[in-house]
C-alpha cells in the first residue's frame, strides 16, 4: 500500500510540475523575427518531447495509481467525487497544454503569453483544490 501511495505522489509531483512549467516555457519562447529563428525554436522543440514523453506518462501513472488507491482502500462518497472533479480539471488543463504546444508549433510568431499564464493559473487552481481536498479528507 505504501509503495502505491509513493508512486502516486511521485507521479503527481512530476505531472503538476510539468503542467506549470510547459506553459511558462512556451510563453517565454523568443519571437523568431527578433531573436533569430533557431533560438526561438529551441523551447518549442523541447516542449513536445517533455509533454509526450514525461508529462503524459506521469499523468497516466498518477491517475492509474490514484484509481488503484481508492479501489484498494474502498473509498467512496462525496469527497471522492469532488477530488475526481478537480483531477478532471487538471486533465483538461493537460489537454489544453497540448493544444498550446501545437498552436506554438504551427504559428511560432503568435504570442501565447496570455493563454500560457491563464492555463498555468487554472492548473494551479485545480492542483490547490486537489491538495486541499486530500488534506481535508474525512478519515471516518
Amino acid at each position: 500500500m505504501l509503495w502505491l501511495l509513493s508512486l502516486h505522489i511521485g507521479a503527481l509531483i512530476a505531472w503538476c510540475g510539468l503542467l506549470l512549467y510547459l506553459p511558462a516555457l512556451l510563453a517565454t519562447a523568443g519571437n523568431p523575427t527578433t531573436d533569430g529563428a533557431a533560438l526561438a525554436r529551441e523551447p518549442i522543440a523541447l516542449a513536445r518531447p517533455l509533454f509526450n514523453q514525461v508529462a503524459t506518462p506521469a499523468a497516466l501513472l498518477a491517475i492509474a495509481s490514484g484509481t488503484a488507491l481508492f479501489l484498494v482502500e474502498q473509498i467512496v462518497g462525496t469527497w471522492l467525487i469532488m477530488k475526481l472533479t478537480a483531477v478532471s480539471g487538471m486533465a483538461a488543463c493537460h489537454v489544453l497544454c497540448g493544444a498550446l504546444i501545437m498552436r506554438r508549433e504551427r504559428q511560432p510568431a503568435a504570442p501565447v503569453t496570455g493563454p500560457g499564464l491563464a492555463l498555468a493559473a487554472l492548473a494551479a487552481f485545480f492542483m490547490a483544490a486537489v491538495l486541499w481536498l486530500v488534506l481535508a479528507k474525512p478519515f471516518a
